[in-house]
């Protein structure tokens, strides 16, 4: 048997890519609008397959809606679809938070590919940068 070993990155073909799957998702932001409470509060909690509303006790038989585990939220927007809560429900995504998911299947461990990647990054916009400076001399 006759054995090559050639080592290559995924920008030339996708056999040298480490990675399957790569993702991210943006951080849900829900906040109640209006107090909702006693049979609507378990209306809610009910309506949400997910788990990310609870209900806490406020005396005198009476309970409240909360929000949960705000990460547990798949953004089905079920909690939204009834006109009862669409306007008492504020459903949106964090903008500055974020998830990021590397699943690896090669050699390399996910946290070596984020690594590399963010390196590669770097020098792209390091390039650039290079490259408008370069432009903005040969204008003056």
């Amino acid at each position: 048997m006759e054995l090559i070993c050639e080592k290559g990155i995924g920008k030339t073909h996708a056999k040298w890519s480490p990675v399957c799957t790569a993702y991210y998702r943006l951080m849900p932001d829900i906040k109640l609008t209006q107090p909702i409470e006693n049979d609507d509060a378990r209306e809610l909690k009910a309506l949400c397959p997910m788990g990310v509303f609870d209900i806490e006790d406020i005396g005198k038989k009476s309970v409240r809606a909360k929000v949960g585990d705000q990460e547990k939220c798949t953004a089905c927007r079920e909690c939204v679809r009834h006109e009862k809560f669409a306007s008492r429900v504020d459903l949106g995504k964090r903008k500055d938070v974020f998830e990021f998911h590397i699943e690896s299947l090669g050699i390399y461990k996910p946290e070596q590919i984020m690594f590399e990647a963010l390196n590669k990054l770097k020098a792209k916009a390091v390039h650039w940068l290079d490259a408008l400076k370069h432009e903005e001399s040969l204008l003056q």
